[in-house]
């Protein structure tokens, strides 16, 4: 049985020294590596990849109540951006920014009047200039006239915080490509925006969630900078520029009634500005890796080839031979090793190691012309060099005190050996180095 096992370990050797040798002639292996055709597939990057932020001005324009009673060119006023965000594929990305400053409109008469005798004079409403709350009047606006019916000017600072979902359809629809001058880049988002000075007539501050909108048009100047045209729709409720209710300024008794019933009022932006593509920029191509062998190395692996599968038949054959063979206690191959392994910092047998060591025994006093080493060690992981030196030598002296004074081994047929900490030996299990190994003596 043991000699079935030797002329296993044999093919085994043989079969890891080829591998060895094959492995020499990597030296004619390479490795091509072509970048995929397909524009539409890039290689995923970090977190950190592909941030940018950016800056604009332009103008904007407040749709409310009364808004469409002015000239168009009064409408307009300027309006600043501010954005960082990040891309997270050639066709989508995020940003967070802030825009605004100062919007104009008028306050015109709702037609809400009643009976009562303060109503009336509770139809101006809003952000109104110079207003006076004992007349309820304010700066009337120029054109008031044309319009049919007084029109106050109103004036509102605000600023509108907004995260946007990006969109860009020109990479999407005709694949990546990092050196595109122009990208078609539609957005929705949500925010919210708040006054910066309380409105004339309430004295209250306005503040309303927002849903916008948009189309940024970006224009490609080199990888680190962009020239972008912002143009954003945002829609708030009737609530912001407050011209939608009357407060109980006139009457104390009379409480809040509301005067309009608009579904909302919105923002229209305009804006050229630039922004800057942080480092790293872009994405890699994904990349298709071919192994090529040379043909010398094809015909050499063939040869080697050819020579192993002889030298298998002939270990069959020397196998056949073995299993056919007479089994004597002088042609027993006590030459297999034993390992007996121990707990951390421990050099006590356990019972089952003392049984496997006198089946060793029987087997050496059988051929007393064997020599076994008996070789202790340490795991050098754990304990110091001092330590691991003596627990290998204390497991080393059990083992041999154990096959001589308890199995009657004869000292002759014994060496005892010491290797203190050693790395893992067997698997990469620390375990199998805290062990005594005993095997045939070199």
């Amino acid at each position: 049985m043991m000699l079935r096992k030797s002329l296993i370990a044999a093919v085994a050797c043989l079969s890891m020294a080829s591998a060895l040798s094959a492995q020499q002639a990597t030296d004619s292996v390479y490795t091509v590596e072509v970048k995929d055709a397909s524009k539409y597939r890039v290689e995923t990057n970090l977190f950190g990849a592909n941030w940018y932020a950016g800056i604009g001005v332009g103008g904007q324009m407040y749709f409310g109540d009364h808004d469409k009673q002015m000239r168009l060119i009064d409408r307009i006023t300027p309006n600043f951006e501010a954005y960082f965000g990040k891309w997270f594929t050639p066709g989508l990305g995020v940003r967070i920014g802030i825009n605004g400053y100062k919007s104009k409109g008028v306050a015109g008469w709702t037609g809400h009047s009643n009976t009562q005798p303060w109503a009336n004079a509770n139809n101006y409403l809003g952000f109104i200039k110079d207003w006076n709350p004992a007349t309820r009047t304010g700066k009337l606006y120029p054109y008031w006239e044309k319009a049919g019916t007084k029109l106050y000017e109103t004036e509102m600072e605000y600023l509108h915080g907004h995260a946007d979902v990006l969109f860009n359809v020109t990479q999407m629809v005709c694949g990546y490509n990092e050196d595109r001058f122009y990208s078609f880049i539609p957005y929705a988002g949500l925010g919210f925006a708040a006054s910066l000075n309380r409105a004339s007539t309430t004295g209250e501050y306005s503040h309303e969630i927002t849903a916008s909108i948009g189309l940024l048009n970006r224009f490609r100047i080199n990888r680190a900078w962009d020239i972008n045209f912002d143009i954003r729709g945002a829609y708030v409720g009737d609530h912001f520029d407050q011209e939608d209710y009357r407060y109980k300024s006139v009457n104390p008794d009379a409480g809040l009634l509301s005067t309009s019933g608009r579904w909302g009022e919105g923002i229209l932006s305009a804006t050229l500005g630039v922004s800057y593509n942080f480092p790293k920029r872009g994405w890699d191509r994904s990349t298709i890796t071919t192994i090529r062998v040379n043909d010398n190395v094809l015909t050499d692996l063939r040869s080697r080839l050819s020579d192993l599968e002889s030298q298998n038949s002939d270990l069959r054959r020397q196998l056949e031979e073995a299993l056919t063979r007479e089994v004597t206690p002088e042609n027993v191959a006590c030459g297999m090793p034993l390992l007996v392994t121990f707990p951390i910092d421990r050099w006590i047998l356990s019972n089952k190691d003392r049984v496997n060591l006198g089946f060793l025994a029987e087997a050496l006093k059988a051929n007393p012309k064997m020599v076994y080493t008996v070789s202790g060690y340490a795991d050098k992981g754990t304990g110091s060099v001092k330590r691991n030196i003596f627990l290998a030598r204390k497991r080393a002296e059990v083992v041999y005190n154990c096959l001589v004074k308890e199995f009657g081994v004869s000292e002759s047929q014994l060496k005892k050996e010491s290797h203190g900490g050693v790395a893992n030996m067997y698997y990469n299990d620390p375990r199998c180095s805290r062990s005594v190994l005993t095997k045939v003596a070199e």
